[in-house]
């Protein structure tokens, strides 16, 4: 009787593309940074930017605020997680400049009410990693996604780029 030993190798990155992207799904691709060269930490930024949405008034909104999620994730060697907790972020344009961050009563009810549903469906559709993330809020100011220009993010010891016009915007 033999017998089979069966075995998988990680590689160190493993990638897989999209087979005819939809500009959304370009979009989604771009504006989620996933860090995880540290062993058992994981840091994820999130970039809400507007060629995720469909047209109409979310997007649009999306075009005058920039909304940021962030995670950071500690997997311990028996495989429970732990999520730190951010309290503030910063964000600045192409140029240096910090876009102001907004809270309660400087955001309209619209943007307020589509960022607790974005909390809620992240936490309710990713279990524990969802409630590890925490979003931002800030003025967009000359930060736009399909326009040229940029955006820094700087996390969890690191800075965090997006290049300006992002993958699935209309083409000019």
């Amino acid at each position: 009787m033999g017998w089979l030993t069966c075995g998988t190798v990680a590689p160190e990155t493993a990638w897989s593309r999209t087979w005819k992207p939809t500009p959304a799904a370009l979009a989604q691709d771009y504006s989620m940074i996933t860090d995880s060269r540290v062993p058992r930490d994981l840091k994820t930024v999130f970039w809400l930017s507007p060629p995720l949405m469909r047209e109409g008034q979310a997007r649009a909104m999306l075009d005058h605020y920039v909304i940021i999620g962030v995670a950071r994730s500690h997997m311990s060697p028996v495989g429970t997680m732990s999520f730190d907790t951010t309290d503030t972020l910063i964000a600045s344009d192409s140029g240096g400049t910090p876009l102001r961050l907004l809270t309660g009563d400087d955001m309209p009810p619209l943007l307020i009410g589509m960022v607790s549903t974005l909390t809620n469906t992240f936490s309710r559709s990713f279990g524990a990693f969802g409630k590890g993330f925490h979003w931002f809020v800030f003025d967009a100011g000359s930060v736009h996604a399909c326009a040229d220009g940029g955006l820094s993010v700087p996390f969890a010891d690191e800075v965090y780029t997006y290049r300006t016009p992002i993958p699935g915007c209309p083409a000019k």
